[in-house]
């Protein structure tokens, strides 16, 4: 099955059933088929051919949607990225992916540095939203076309185009925490793989309503569209992430059944909302992923959340978004595991020789199954080097208990040698969120005369903590041995996310040096 086709093939079971909720209304699953329709006839009627890259640079919403999976209609590769004027992702992407069409909103369309990025592209398509679309008097920005004028046109018949499970269905661009963005690229059999053994672990249905915070130009945002759209369930979307007891309300209101979240969402959840108060008898499982969640608050979430099941999950952009699960009844056993690979997937832990480590030992993960990535666009010596016989490399370092459990330790990139002593900054990052008054802590690595290089931590604070640098060093030291100790804390009003919600390690490593230069408080 193709992606787009499990949009047609909802549509065709469950008609009116609602697919998708916004603060503008339900729209039901033939409505969200028409319109998709409507996109994939608008470009074609640009020119577009099988293959050819479509950016789609919207906030999430109904626009959004069927014009990521419209693109797919016509035969053409979907490119979601972040919108905004300031969006770091947009102007790499169309350099490097060479779109022919795209659609965006005013915002980013008439800001001076994303016009320059967008004259690049032959047809850029403008909408300023659900609310103004209605009316039809979009203003004219040089070198764009009103979208909702163009679609009128259109008509919302199904659109013939020959596309087969291995093309490409999406280049879903990486947050470049490393470098510049890379495109990973997921054919539509990657992507209807990893769905079809999402919606197996976590036992989905077209009964299940998930509320939707995470941007749909995010692999992990486009893994609840697509679980949802294969069962017939609906998505509640939510963008006003940013005000908690906004989301908790929307949670409330639309009796949701699933909720998705990165380790920055439960942080905002359980220290900046009215989570105590929320009531919700409908949520009946909540799953993490994005990146390592501290035990601490995993047992904060157990103690303080609602009653619901809760997954802790692991992937990558390039597994098409999930690796492992670890099922909710092994949570208080296994604290800390990313528990095994899920359906279809084989996850192993490799020895720098190649060989697979014995249990206990620390190795890279290595992953295989038809939800891995034919490889990185415009980038074949990274492909090779990551992807191939033996599997793709995740670059995350970790190991298998006796019951093949996997444990996390870090990523190789997060090794950092102090003097002649290797260190996990992730280690570090953990001893830190053990601190009562720590809400969020991510450690970075800066030059050091001596040691080559030094840890730098940056924490946001729960509640005010009185000369909080000594203290938190000294709660260090009593849990890590010397050398693992960060030479400098910085207390942040908050740390730098990049559009998912992930902490932003590339701006704490910029800043770091001068951190580390400063006297110390």
């Amino acid at each position: 099955m193709l992606v787009h086709e499990l949009l047609a093939e909802s549509a065709r079971r469950f008609p009116a059933a609602i697919a998708l909720v916004t603060a503008e209304g339900a729209v039901p699953y033939s409505d969200l088929e028409r319109l998709s329709n409507r996109f994939a006839h608008l470009y074609l009627s640009v020119g577009v051919s099988r293959g050819d890259r479509i950016v789609v640079a919207l906030e999430n919403g109904v626009e959004m949607v069927a014009a990521y999976l419209g693109a797919m209609k016509a035969g053409a590769v979907a490119v979601p990225l972040p919108a905004g004027s300031r969006s770091d992702r947009l102007g790499p992407a169309i350099a490097d992916c060479l779109p022919v069409a795209c659609v965006t909103d005013a915002v980013t369309a008439e800001a001076p540095a994303q016009r320059e990025r967008l004259a690049a592209i032959p047809a850029v398509f403008v909408t300023n939203g659900p609310r103004r679309a209605a009316s039809r008097t979009q203003p004219e920005i040089e070198g764009t076309r009103s979208l909702s004028s163009a679609l009128e046109r259109c008509p919302a018949s199904p659109v013939d185009a020959e596309t087969t499970s291995g093309d490409l269905a999406a280049i879903i661009y990486t947050s470049g925490s490393t470098g510049e963005p890379r495109g990973v690229m997921l054919t539509h059999r990657n992507f209807v793989a990893n769905a079809t053994s999402i919606v197996q672990y976590l036992g989905l249905t077209a009964a299940d309503r998930a509320l939707c915070v995470l941007p749909f130009n995010y692999v992990y945002g486009l893994s609840l569209l697509h679980t949802h759209l294969m069962v017939g369930g609906s998505l509640v979307i939510e963008n006003r992430v940013a005000f908690p007891n906004v989301v908790l309300s929307s949670m409330e209101e639309h009796e949701v059944t699933g909720f998705a979240g990165v380790p920055s969402t439960f942080a905002f959840l359980l220290h900046r909302s009215n989570l105590a108060e929320a009531r919700l008898p409908h949520l009946r499982y909540v799953t993490q992923a994005g990146g390592a969640m501290p035990v601490s608050r995993i047992l904060e979430w157990l103690e303080r959340g609602p009653r619901a099941d809760f997954y802790v999950m692991y992937g990558a952009t390039e597994a098409s978004a999930r690796l492992s699960y670890l099922p909710p009844a092994d949570l208080r056993r296994k604290l800390g595991s990313i528990g095994s690979a899920i359906p279809g997937v084989e996850l192993r832990v490799v020895r720098e020789d190649g060989g697979t480590a014995a249990p206990g030992e620390v190795g890279e993960l290595v992953a295989r199954g038809e939800n891995i990535s034919p490889g990185y666009w415009n980038r074949p010596d990274e492909t090779s080097e990551r992807f191939g016989a033996g599997g793709y490399r995740t670059g995350d370092l970790g190991y298998a208990d006796s019951d093949g459990c996997l444990f996390l330790v870090g990523r190789l990139h997060d090794m950092i040698k102090v003097g002649a002593n290797r260190v996990g900054l992730r280690e570090i990052e953990d001893a830190l969120h053990d601190h009562a008054a720590v809400s969020e802590a991510a450690v970075v690595s800066a030059p050091d005369d001596l040691l080559g290089e030094v840890p730098i931590a940056f924490v946001t604070l729960r509640h005010p903590l009185p000369d909080a640098e000594p203290a938190l060093r000294a709660f260090c030291a009593a849990r890590l041995a010397p050398y693992k100790v960060p030479v400098r804390v910085a207390v942040l009003t908050e740390l730098p996310k990049l559009t998912a919600g992930k902490v932003d390690k590339r701006t704490l490593r910029e800043q770091a040096f001068s951190v580390r230069t400063d006297a110390p408080a």
